[in-house]
C-alpha cells in the first residue's frame, strides 16, 4: 500500500480527527459538570473526592433532603403539607431513600469503608 495522499484518506482522517476531538471536548464539559456538582454537594471528610457514580447518587439524595426539609418548613409555615416535588421538577417517590443526606451512607472504596456520619 502506497503512503500518497489519496482523497478518500485524507477525508477519513480529518473525520476522525473532528470526531477525537469533539469527544475530547464533550468529556472535559463531563468532567468539569461533575467537579461543579461535587464542590455543592456536602460530604465528610469535605475534601473527599467522589466517583461520578458517588456524586451522581449523593446529589439525588441531597435533593431529596432539600425538597423534604422545604416540605417540613411550608408544613410548619402554612400548615398544609407541601407537594411532594419542587417546582414539580423533581417528584419525590420510592426511588430515592427516605432519608437524611448524610445518615447512614456507606461509600464503597477499594479500601478500608468510609463511613459518612
Amino acid at each position: 500500500m502506497s503512503d500518497s495522499w489519496t482523497p478518500g484518506r485524507s477525508s477519513n482522517m480529518t473525520r476522525k480527527i473532528f470526531t477525537n476531538t469533539r469527544e475530547r471536548w464533550r468529556q472535559q464539559n463531563v468532567n468539569s459538570a461533575f467537579a461543579k456538582l461535587r464542590k455543592l454537594i456536602p460530604t465528610h471528610p469535605p475534601d473527599k473526592k467522589l466517583s461520578k457514580n458517588e456524586t451522581l447518587r449523593l446529589a439525588m439524595r441531597y435533593i431529596n433532603f432539600l425538597v423534604k426539609v422545604l416540605g417540613e418548613q411550608s408544613l410548619q409555615q402554612t400548615g398544609v403539607a407541601a407537594p411532594g416535588s419542587i417546582l414539580g421538577l423533581f417528584p419525590q417517590g420510592p426511588h430515592l431513600p427516605d432519608r437524611t443526606l448524610l445518615g447512614d451512607y456507606q461509600v464503597p472504596s477499594s479500601g478500608p469503608s468510609h463511613h459518612i456520619p
